[in-house]
């Protein structure tokens, strides 16, 4: 049984972002969280089958190239059999225009099944993984927190207020993982280190296809609050606090 799980790359929010109408241009980029969940739910299927083959594709563009090498090392470092390296040739916004050429990538590749992370903190709407399975003619299913394969995959998702329920999917299938059924593993440096040297990951370019529907206008920061600075002797700037609660009804 072959298995693919997509790792992409995410804006660091801890470093200060670049923002203008055109782009946002991060200071670091780091591995997508949610996609994490997802290697390390196909390194628990693995564990679970045996017989599973596990590869992982790493997406970048080509400012983000470099720093997809270490998200694999990882995957590599808990049990990936294979690493891709897939290149973006065009940075874009649109998860359809994304999820377009990788299709094109992953079809005829024999894949049971393919994971991904159900969102990023850049694309809340989560569309990538529904959007994957109809360029792929597979069936989907997002917020998967356990996957069991017996015969056919059953996947448990998590509900509202608190409910789960099961889903059996035919495969080949997509499925989109919120978190795996286990805390994410803790890969030591050394063992790290040691993955990375070993690895041997093939880099491909993708052609991104430009689909006509949603443009992107611009980029704008919020605006900044207006900051009233106090100043006097603690009378007065008591006195002024005072004032100011009753303007905004506060007090």
């Amino acid at each position: 049984m072959k298995v693919c799980v997509l790792l992409r790359l995410v804006p660091d929010l801890v470093e200060e972002l670049e923002i203008s109408e055109n782009e946002v241009v991060p200071f670091q980029y780091i591995p997508n969280e949610r996609d994490e969940h997802a290697i390390e739910e196909a390194i628990v299927l693995k564990e679970k089958l045996k017989d599973v083959t596990l590869d992982v594709v790493g997406i970048a563009d080509p400012d983000s190239a470099d720093e997809i090498d270490e998200g694999l090392g990882f995957a590599a470092a808990k049990g990936a059999d294979k690493l891709y390296k897939v290149i973006l040739n065009r940075q874009t916004f649109s998860r359809v225009e994304i999820a377009k050429a990788l299709a094109d990538f992953l079809n005829d590749r024999g894949y049971s099944l393919i994971l991904t992370g159900v969102q990023a903190i850049d694309s809340f709407a989560g569309s990538l993984g529904g959007a994957l399975a109809r360029f792929l003619n597979l069936p989907y299913i997002g917020g998967a927190v356990e996957l069991n394969l017996n015969e056919k995959l059953y996947v448990k998702k998590e509900l509202e207020g608190g409910i789960s329920a099961e889903y059996r999917l035919p495969l080949p299938a997509v499925v989109g993982v919120l978190s795996a059924e286990r805390p994410l593993s803790f890969v030591p440096f050394t063992k790290l280190r040691q993955a990375m040297k070993r690895a041997e990951i093939e880099e491909v370019e993708l052609e991104v296809p430009k689909i006509s529907g949603v443009e992107l206008v611009r980029y704008e920061t919020p605006p900044e609050p207006d900051v009233l600075m106090l100043e006097g002797d603690v009378e007065e700037v008591a006195d002024r606090i005072v004032e100011v609660l009753r303007d905004i009804s506060v007090i």
